[in-house]
């Protein structure tokens, strides 16, 4: 029998990630027979582009009392999660959400309790982790390789394309995102505390808004309307891609949105220089830090065991020529190394490296190929698990709202240690409504 899901948030990822792929690769086995978004043209728009005909709502629980629903995936604002996860729980239905789960404690609190109260359970969808990159160093860590993992040091670096990118929508608001520290360090919170199997307990950070924002006098409301949009390095032009036009442009009339607000507007809050130190239940120390203003876009992780180091990073897109208008970036090297490129070699890789350093000399590499499209390969391996079921997941990929919590409670936690000036943690976030459910 089908299960059968409903789809709330019909924005690029909702289409995207989830309707698109169920309609087309998991029909067999899956069958949508709901959508719900605030804005009806986004509605229209995503079942022309699925091809298919279901009944749409602007009003989530009207679609909950009209419709068979086993499961409710949440693409919606980040701020929102918490609304439609609890509702769909106490429907008794499975909540399949985006990352990250919420963006707050007292959101967080609310999702646990009443999942524990539910015959439904919480699925986040951290793809990063069936990236099969990500895995081969999850089982390199299972295995020993390095040892018992003492420190961490990682960094993520986010380009002026997909950096800048949160500064232009609601992101921008911690209200809406909890910041980066939430939204986008959720993914590496996750990867973090699912490689070391061990949990958050203690975060100090750091952070600092010193490139977005009202760091420039030549700026306007945003791109469409903006008279500096002629020498503007960061205009972005909505029409001239299909989505853009459909899902955005043409759709502003209904809910008023804007998805090319100008990145250095006073409104931004949030910041866009962040570093963490976090402290695990198993004894290791994490180094952390995120940029989302950098010429090159990728990552780099180093553990630090007892029998030496294990090294993974991935460069995923590099400007090969300098444009300065966004609008003129062309040529772009994904999967092309900054460090090598900048020595002219700008050869596309089809794999990755791993390298592990014994902890008295020598050095090992290991050769992970390339995953494909929609992060490193991870996102078609989670609709897999999530959509097809009986998947075996020895290594614990699929995530619980545990896991949700743990990955979204760091960056909470980081975001009142910068309110605070001092360390935060995690308990005080959980206090006594923990509820021990989830995977």
């Amino acid at each position: 029998m089908k299960k059968k899901y409903c789809i709330v948030g019909l924005g690029s990822r909702g289409i995207g990630m989830f309707l698109i792929p169920l309609v087309r690769d998991y029909a067999d086995v899956a069958e949508v027979t709901g959508l719900c978004d605030i804005n009806w043209r986004r509605l229209e728009v995503a079942k022309q582009r699925a091809g298919i005909d279901v009944p749409t709502f602007t009003d989530f629980d009207e679609m909950l009392r009209s419709v068979e629903c086993d499961a409710v995936i949440v693409a919606t604002k980040d701020s929102t999660h918490h609304h439609f996860i609890i509702k769909a729980l106490e429907a008794g239905k499975d909540a399949i959400t985006e990352k990250p789960m919420t963006v707050d404690d007292e959101k967080c609190r609310a999702i646990l309790a009443a999942e524990a109260k539910s015959s439904g359970r919480v699925r986040v969808t951290f793809n990063y982790r069936f990236a099969p990159y990500m895995t081969r160093v999850k089982e390199l860590l299972k295995e020993g390789v390095i040892g018992r993992v003492l420190s961490v040091d990682f960094a993520w670096y986010l380009d002026t394309i997909h950096g800048a990118d949160y500064y232009r929508r609601w992101h921008r608001r911690k209200e809406n995102s909890g910041g980066l520290f939430v939204h986008k360090a959720t993914h590496h919170f996750d990867l973090i505390n699912w490689w070391l199997d061990q949990e958050p307990v203690r975060v100090y950070a750091s952070g600092s808004r010193n490139f977005y924002g009202p760091t420039r006098e030549e700026r306007g409301e945003r791109c469409l309307t903006c008279q500096y949009k002629e020498t503007c390095e960061f205009y972005v032009d909505l029409s001239a891609s299909e989505e853009g036009r459909s899902l955005y442009l043409e759709a502003e009339s209904v809910d008023g949105y804007w998805r090319d607000g100008c990145v250095f507007s006073p409104e931004i809050d949030i910041e866009d220089t962040m570093g963490a130190i976090v402290n695990y239940s198993g004894g290791a120390q994490l180094n952390y830090s995120l940029h989302s203003f950098m010429p090159f876009e990728g990552w780099r992780v180093a553990f630090n065991g007892t029998k030496g180091r294990l090294e993974a990073g991935i460069a995923e897109r590099y400007f090969i020529e300098e444009r300065p208008r966004l609008s003129e970036r062309a040529k772009v090297g994904r999967r092309v190394d900054p460090w090598r490129a900048a020595q002219g070699d700008i050869e596309v890789k089809s794999e990755e490296e791993i390298r592990i350093y014994p902890l008295f000399g020598g050095v090992k590499t290991i050769k992970v190929p390339h995953g494909g499209s929609g992060h490193g390969g991870g996102d078609v391996r989670l609709r897999d698990m999530l959509f097809r079921g009986g998947v075996p997941d020895p290594l614990n990929h699929l995530a619980g709202s545990r896991a949700g919590a743990m990955s979204i409670l760091t960056g909470v936690a980081a975001n009142r240690s910068m309110a605070l000036g001092r360390p935060v943690m995690i308990e005080e976030l959980l206090q006594d409504e923990t509820a021990q459910v989830g995977a």
